[in-house]
């Protein structure tokens, strides 16, 4: 029997229709992206990406600096060497006399310096540099941490894209069934065009939901490959479906506070803590005097014609000389200028004492609020998977109904939207809840179980 529709009827079925089939979306949804795992993509995000190589720049910075510092405690060592020649003629006595004696010179010397006392100021820029190194090697932590999250929420974005694109194709063999079965009983008097109708518009929706879920894999994908910096396209491993964490497995809330209270953030914080500290110290030791040393090591000598040996400090005809000078350097006055330094440094001390306090703070508020937030989404994951099961069975039971009459297509439609809003709703749980493992991986600076 065939079916007449109105116009206007027969438009929207001849647009619904001209959708690409569901074998066609299968074809399309085949990707030439490369797959990797999870810990492939964060470990080449780590080497290639800006943050982690500007984090590594800085601690390298910082490693000189201290090394700079250390320094500081060694005596310094220079050497020179000179050669001239010297030819010609003066006047003396209103006559021209022509030069004699040895025309080549040479000059050789060496010199070495050594602060005796400095009141503290170099021990002190020694523990800041330290502090300084401490504070770069927690940023190096937070910076693999962050750059782990970023990739980790690519990665889950693109296994809930695909999750996605799996409900939708379900959704459209549920919309096709149904659009078979409302034509069917159409065809027989059973129901009027207004169910077939509906079962079109149903088969449009799940077509655009299956091509809508096919976009945003992409799109994670394009993410992913950026974060990874691969010249090939990159997608997460089908196999790897990231299980949904368990909060059980974590540590207690304490042993999670302790591990926080250890976190990148407050490391750093209490690194440039005790770095503002040493540079308050160090400004103090501008009101004590300094004690130095050098010595020096000069060697002189002349030869007819130009000898290497005499810059190796072998002359001929040396003469050395040799200088031993100590100094005491007490500074009185110059201009508060010291003092302006100290208000400085002092200010720089409160700065990072807030600082500080506001880290340990912070990272304890964020603590819980991702706790929460990975509690509340495993929670909703097990809600969602029985509310899946209630509406699969609901169904079930529609269509069976609906075949015999005794419900309404609309009852039907509504059935199939509930299982339809469960499934997206337990995707966006899980997706939530791994989501919310990262964040708290990122606050601690390791992983969990």
């Amino acid at each position: 029997m065939t079916i007449r529709f109105a116009p206007r009827a027969a438009a929207l079925v001849a647009a619904v229709l001209s959708l690409p089939a569901a074998s066609a979306l299968v074809a399309q949804s085949a990707d030439d992206a490369r797959p990797i795992t999870l810990e492939t993509a964060v470990a080449a995000a780590q080497r290639s990406l800006p943050g982690a190589v500007q984090a590594r720049g800085a601690l390298r910075n910082a490693s000189a600096a201290r090394r700079s510092a250390l320094g500081a405690f060694l005596p310094s060592l220079n050497m020179n060497m000179g050669t001239g020649r010297t030819q010609g003629a003066i006047f003396f006595q209103g006559n021209l006399v022509p030069l004699t004696g040895n025309p080549w010179n040479y000059s050789n010397g060496l010199s070495s310096s050594l602060e005796l006392f400095d009141g503290g100021r170099r021990l002190h820029e020694l523990r800041q540099s330290g502090a300084q190194v401490e504070a770069a090697e927690a940023s190096v932590v937070a910076a693999r941490y962050d750059i782990a999250l970023q990739v980790k929420q690519q990665y889950f974005a693109v296994l809930a894209a695909r999750e996605s694109e799996s409900a939708a194709r379900a959704q459209l063999e549920q919309a096709q069934a149904q659009l078979q079965a409302s034509i069917a009983r159409v065809g027989a008097g059973a129901a009027t065009k207004s169910d077939s109708l509906r079962s079109i518009i149903q088969v449009g929706n799940a077509q655009l939901a299956v091509l809508s879920a096919q976009n945003d894999l992409r799109v994670a994908n394009a993410a992913l490959t950026r974060l990874v910096s691969s010249d090939v396209p990159v997608t997460a491993m089908p196999s790897d479906t990231a299980a949904v964490p368990d909060d059980a497995a974590l540590p207690d809330a304490e042993a999670l506070e302790r591990m926080a209270m250890r976190g990148p953030a407050v490391e750093a914080a209490l690194a440039n803590l005790t770095s503002a500290r040493m540079a308050r110290r160090s400004t103090r030791t501008q009101y004590m005097p300094t004690v130095s040393m050098s010595f020096n090591y000069g060697l002189n000598s002349a030869s007819q014609q130009f000898a290497s040996n005499n810059l190796l400090l072998f002359g001929e005809r040396a003469a050395t000389r040799q200088t031993y000078n100590f100094n005491l350097q007490f500074p009185l006055f110059n201009g508060f200028a010291r003092e302006q330094q100290q208000v400085s440094a002092n200010v720089a001390l409160d700065n990072a004492e807030a600082a500080a306090r506001d880290a340990q703070l912070q990272t304890r508020q964020t603590l819980q609020q991702q706790l929460r937030a990975l509690e509340t989404a495993t929670a909703r994951v097990q809600v969602q998977l029985a509310s899946i099961a209630a509406a699969e069975e609901d169904l079930r039971v529609q269509q069976q109904r609906y075949q015999l009459g005794a419900s309404t297509v609309l009852d039907l439609l509504t059935s199939q939207s509930q299982l339809n809003t469960a499934r997206t709703a337990l995707i966006q749980a899980r997706l939530d809840a791994r989501i919310a493992k990262a964040q708290l991986e990122a606050l601690l600076g390791q992983d969990l179980p």
